[in-house]
């Protein structure tokens, strides 16, 4: 038989169960202002995001430009009052291609339901007034946008007298007498692939470099500034006089603002988009702990148990149905 006096084991039994409550007590408290000071971190962020994100769905809202939408009413009567079908154009295509052939075909439509645009908007652009107007079309639905800023001022296409590339190409464009530096950046970059795939574990085989950033600089021939590109894959040189160089687009509160909510990534080097980046993670970190220490701080009060998973399970039920719906939206047909 046990030595375990039942009446002892009774009232360790009671001593034990006010602890785990005063313990329960102290996380819950804990969490419960974690929670609070998390929300007020989140504050500026989550704040940022929501109208940034708005601004995002809505392109006319607060513009930098005259901006406006036009729906059906401003379409009458034109070609675009109806927007020709994909599966239409389609079969357009196939008849045209089965008038062209010879010894080819028939060709055959295959699934016409599958046919889509491959983006959901054209675009034009018109010089009027010293302005350009820019014009979105949907290209599924009759609507669009328009939006008008100052014309840029003609750009100076004087030739720099060191330029490598011909004239009448593209200042990048390769030139027949490339400049050659010694270890090129390119050539390093090439130098350098097969070793970090060995050391990282992937399989190496031919190198090819497709591209490389341009390196700007200026340069003074004793009585002109000139501002400089040179590309060290092509060899191509490129300038203009400093002074007829278009300065920078201006910086407006909107774009300000969505650029915010698109910066991502650490930098190289530390510096303000560095802490930037850090700034998200932690955000990110803070917005996950504040949903699970809000579950925990729901169920601690019965009374919103049962209408709260009502709510959550539409919550979970709604996002799961966009979320599938999104993947099919976005995935390539």
């Amino acid at each position: 038989m046990s030595d375990i006096d039942p009446n002892e084991l009774s009232v360790q039994l009671r001593d034990e169960q006010p602890v785990r409550r005063a313990l329960r007590k102290r996380v819950m408290h804990a969490v419960r202002r974690a929670h609070l000071y998390c929300g007020l971190f989140l504050l500026p962020w989550a704040v940022l995001y929501g109208v940034t994100g708005f601004l995002f769905n809505h392109p006319s809202a607060f513009a930098d430009a005259p901006t406006l939408t036009f729906g059906p009413s401003e379409l009458v009567g034109t070609p675009m009052e109806v927007p020709p079908k994909p599966e239409a154009i389609a079969a357009q295509v196939v008849t045209a291609l089965n008038e062209r052939a010879k010894d080819a075909g028939p060709y055959t439509l295959i699934e016409p339901a599958q046919a889509r645009y491959t983006r959901d908007f054209a675009f034009a652009v018109v010089r009027a007034d010293g302005r350009d107007v820019s014009l979105l079309f949907d290209v599924n639905a009759p609507g669009g946008t328009v939006r008008s800023k100052p014309a840029a001022p003609p750009a100076k296409t004087e030739r720099a007298p060191f330029a490598t590339a011909p004239r009448g190409q593209p200042p990048t464009a390769a030139p027949a007498d490339p400049l050659r530096l010694p270890d090129p950046l390119h050539e390093r970059v090439k130098a350098a692939v097969p070793v970090v795939l060995d050391r990282t574990g992937f399989p190496t085989g031919s190198v090819t470099v497709t591209s490389v950033p341009d390196l700007s600089f200026r340069m003074s021939d004793g009585t002109r500034v000139w501002a400089v590109t040179y590309n060290a894959l092509t060899g191509s040189v490129s300038g203009a006089p400093v002074e007829s160089v278009a300065p920078p687009e201006e910086m407006s509160a909107r774009r300000f603002l969505t650029r915010l909510h698109l910066a991502s990534g650490f930098p190289g080097r530390a510096s303000t988009k560095w802490f930037w980046a850090v700034a998200v993670d932690a955000m990110a970190f803070v917005m996950v702990f504040w949903s699970v220490s809000g579950l925990f701080m729901w169920w601690q009060v019965k009374a919103t148990r049962r209408f709260g998973a009502l709510v959550l399970l539409a919550s979970a039920a709604a996002a799961s149905a966009l979320g599938v719906g999104m993947h099919g939206a976005l995935t390539p047909k």
